[in-house]
């Protein structure tokens, strides 16, 4: 009998797993997106659109964004609210996580952008913590004059 429930359970958490994955960006709209670099901490992406590209249903995780080539895009989200981003060249700032939205050139040239997406950072309280000292480093420190 725990089979029974085990099997639909364990396939509903696929699909739920499935759907997270496929609003990654990169994967969405690979046309679009390019991974300039890519480590424990961070995933620096390039998102390029060409007047009237639209890229798929996707999300974003905070990170810091750069506009490298203006433009006009629209933003419709999942809730069906729109809006229209006239990105500056050399803009800059902190983009909170995302839900799920497309992206899509209006205006009349390539636009270009940066984000740089936060995956797992050490905490600067922990990375920060002095040392802590001992018999052994108290020797081994220079003496003061």
């Amino acid at each position: 009998m725990k089979l029974k429930f085990a099997i639909p359970v364990l396939g509903s958490l696929l699909m739920v797993a499935a759907v997270c994955f496929a609003q990654d960006a990169v994967k969405v709209a690979p046309d679009h997106y390019k991974i300039l670099k890519e480590n424990a901490y961070v995933r620096v992406i390039q998102n390029t659109l060409a007047p009237g590209d639209k890229d798929a249903t996707h999300t974003h995780p905070s990170g810091w964004y750069y506009v490298t080539k203006p433009g006009s895009m629209k933003v419709v989200h999942a809730d069906g609210k729109s809006e229209i981003w006239e990105a500056k060249e050399g803009e800059g700032g902190w983009l909170q996580t995302e839900g799920q939205h497309t992206s899509e050139n209006v205006g009349k040239t390539t636009m270009s952008w940066v984000l740089v997406e936060v995956k797992n950072a050490p905490s600067t309280a922990n990375a920060m913590k002095p040392a802590a000292v001992t018999k052994e480093t108290a020797k081994a420190a220079p003496k003061k004059k």
